[in-house]
């Protein structure tokens, strides 16, 4: 944390708001006319606030049995952080289909129109965790630069991808098996003891493999 001009300034935070600024930046940049921005612009803040939401909720069921249970109050305090990656992606698809389904949109065509930028956004909130002095691996490994850089691999392909002819739904669904096989892969050299598993096995895996699926059927299916 550092202090400008009197005011606290959370440095994980900052970084979370500069990715999302960039991935803003990112979905615009790629929009072809002034109606494709003015629906972009539309959707961002329920896309923004569901991952929020979303991404706080899992964190709190993550550590409700060990702590918000016995400080409930807490669950509202953000600021002193605790977000989990895969709780903002849920929060994020769940708010833009309703918004979709409320203004009668494509969902997918929407969520295309999101995706690119996210990875970016993600390599770039992986700073704050080098901020923070965190998400280290269990024999020292630098994880948040691991992740940092995987996730701007799958930003330039994901780019790149976008030079080509697509269906609705095949960039969200490159994403979900891009960022899915990022998780499942690293997730093994995170300490044993910062991990959510059920039954054994690492949430994050489990929610990876989900995403892959979903992915493939989303980038591979027949239907336009």
């Amino acid at each position: 944390m550092i202090e400008i001009l009197g005011i606290k300034v959370h440095l994980y935070g900052l970084m979370i708001g500069i990715g999302v600024w960039l991935a803003i930046e990112v979905a615009l940049r790629r929009a072809k006319n002034q109606k494709e921005v003015a629906g972009l612009m539309a959707v961002l803040p329920a896309a923004i606030l569901g991952g929020v939401i979303g991404a706080r909720l899992y964190h709190v069921i993550d550590f409700w049995p060990e702590y918000y249970v016995f400080q409930p109050i807490k669950i509202i305090y953000i600021w002193e952080g605790g977000l989990g990656i895969w709780g903002a992606i849920g929060g994020g698809v769940m708010a833009v289909y309703i918004y979709c389904l409320t203004k009668k949109l494509s969902f997918l065509k929407t969520l295309d129109g999101l995706i690119v930028g996210v990875p970016l956004a993600q390599a770039v909130g992986r700073l704050g965790n080098w901020m923070n002095g965190e998400l280290y691996g269990k024999n020292g490994e630098p994880l948040f630069a691991y992740e940092a850089g995987l996730n701007l691999i799958l930003f330039v392909f994901l780019w790149w991808w976008t030079k080509k002819k697509t269906r609705p739904g095949q960039l969200t669904g490159l994403y979900l098996i891009g960022y899915g096989l990022i998780r499942i892969l690293l997730e093994g050299l995170r300490p044993q003891e910062i991990i959510w598993k059920v039954n054994g096995v690492p949430m994050a895996m489990i929610w990876g493999g989900v995403a892959v699926a979903i992915g493939s059927w989303l980038a591979w299916r027949r239907r336009s």
